[in-house]
């Protein structure tokens, strides 16, 4: 089965395969940014595009799985029903492209191998606009063995080392593992050695 038949498939039933609110590594990241236009790539069922809308974000929110797109839509209108300003785009993260730019990148958990991401990580940067932020939370090798939930294949986690060739016109803000705890988050899949996960977090504003 494919990859997209498998998300798809996931998120076909009615409950929230995510919690519904948004990441709070990833609220904390955001804090300091002036909103403007935005780009959520692997945005699953919405959460985080939801959230960015309503701090004043105008989001493009993409993910390879309708199944997740409708369900973020769902999901916006069920949180938002005032106007929030998202375009949602069924589209596989490698073929995915924008010649405007965005003034944040944000990925969050879009684990694929690493051939993949030597598609899609370097055109995901180059979409960031001068001034703006490109933030990546994703969990960390570590995590397979002192963390919870994620995959267990080392190839899915780059850690942030893997960043720092892409990145070379940024000034980075952080580059390393961050804590995160997941008790009170769905999803998350089979308990681990804590509540807690180690996540590969990296931020950086373009010069």
């Amino acid at each position: 089965m494919a990859a997209v038949d498998k998300w798809n498939e996931r998120y076909s039933g009615t409950e929230l395969v995510w919690s519904g609110t948004a990441n709070t590594e990833f609220v904390r990241q955001v804090a300091d940014l002036r909103p403007a236009r935005a780009l959520d790539l692997g945005s699953g069922e919405g959460r985080n595009a939801i959230w960015l809308a309503q701090q004043g974000w105008q989001v493009c929110a993409v993910d390879f799985s309708d199944a997740g797109i409708s369900k973020a839509r769902q999901l916006a209108t069920k949180l938002s029903p005032e106007k929030i300003e998202i375009e949602w785009v069924v589209s596989d993260a490698c073929e995915f492209e924008d010649k405007a730019g965005f003034d944040l990148v944000a990925i969050l958990y879009l684990h694929t191998t690493k051939a993949e991401r030597d598609r899609w990580l370097p055109k995901a940067i180059n979409m960031v606009r001068p001034g703006g932020a490109f933030i990546y939370i994703g969990h960390d090798p570590e995590n397979i063995t002192q963390g919870v939930g994620g995959p267990q294949i080392p190839e899915l986690l780059p850690d942030a080392s893997e960043f720092g060739e892409y990145l070379s016109e940024f000034d980075i803000v952080h580059a390393g593992v961050v804590r995160s705890e997941v008790h009170t988050e769905t999803g998350h899949g089979a308990e681990g050695p804590s509540d807690i996960a180690l996540d590969c977090l990296v931020k950086a504003i373009r010069r």
